[in-house]
């Protein structure tokens, strides 16, 4: 997936200028059915790196907002739980490629 992504982001013609492709790589994303793969354990230290959607559709929006902000089309960026266990939420963001 991520040799398609870097090709297609560096594709001419076919897509918009303003057409930016980057690859979110989230450890795991907070839904139900990760939540019952995983069972009831609230404990479970796996619950402490999942990434709610929202904080992912979050920092989307700020790259948005602030083109300056948007990686460049072809970029991975991994996404990490931030303090989860602790109840702070969120997750932070880093450029991997």
């Amino acid at each position: 997936a991520h040799h398609y992504l870097q090709t297609y982001a560096h594709t001419p013609s076919s897509i918009r200028n303003d057409t930016t492709a980057v690859g979110i790589l989230p450890l795991m994303l907070d839904t139900p059915s990760n939540r019952a793969m995983i069972g009831e354990d609230e404990g479970d230290e796996r619950y402490g790196t999942m990434v709610k959607p929202e904080s992912i559709a979050k920092e989307i929006g700020e790259w948005i907002r602030h083109g300056h902000l948007r990686p460049h089309s072809g970029s991975l960026v991994k996404v990490i739980a931030k303090n989860r266990v602790e109840g702070a939420g969120g997750a932070s963001f880093h450029l991997v490629r």
